[in-house]
């Protein structure tokens, strides 16, 4: 019997991938999208305009369903997979995150994509769009990574409850 899968999404630098080796380090078996879609070929050609690689995002998440004992998936997409039995999105304020993906060495205009993103809960609304009442929302803002992997583990653990829309950055738009 195949176990639960959680998909661990969010806007790129607002700590999925930090939360995630924690999680690894804590006794689940987790496992990066975008890892597994270079790794095993999901993709389907070059964006002409923003250059990024283009996921075959369908074929990706096939290829989890059938994996045993699968625990966590963490991705920017990951929320995509139907087959997740929880989403919980990482959210971020923008300003903090214009610092993780300047420093990352972001061009200023993916910087931009990815601050509008996160300020119109691009992630969160798209999750809830797929999976409904199973989306939880988490504000990483302040938090160290420990502690949001321990937020982590209380919502898939069932002790709390982190709804969606209660994270808003978007009067960040209005700045």
């Amino acid at each position: 019997m195949k176990k639960t899968m959680i998909c661990i999404t969010g806007t790129p630098g607002v700590g999925k991938t930090r939360v995630a080796g924690i999680l690894r380090e804590r006794g689940l078996e987790v496992i990066s999208l975008g890892e597994l879609i270079r790794e095993k070929g999901f993709i389907l050609g070059r964006d002409p305009t923003r250059g990024y690689l283009e996921a075959d995002i369908e074929a990706a998440c096939s290829y989890l369903q059938e994996m045993e004992g699968l625990d966590v998936v963490e991705g920017h997409l990951s929320h995509l997979c139907r087959s997740c039995s929880m989403v919980i999105v990482l959210r971020l304020h923008p300003e903090v995150l214009r610092e993780r993906l300047e420093g990352r060495g972001y061009p200023e205009g993916k910087v931009l994509e990815n601050l509008e993103a996160e300020a119109l809960d691009v992630c969160t609304v798209e999750a809830f769009e797929i999976h409904g009442g199973r989306v939880h929302e988490v504000d990483t803002t302040g938090r160290p990574p420990q502690e949001v992997a321990d937020i982590i583990t209380d919502i898939i653990n069932g002790a709390r409850v982190c709804p969606p829309g209660g994270v808003d950055f978007s009067w960040w738009l209005l700045g």
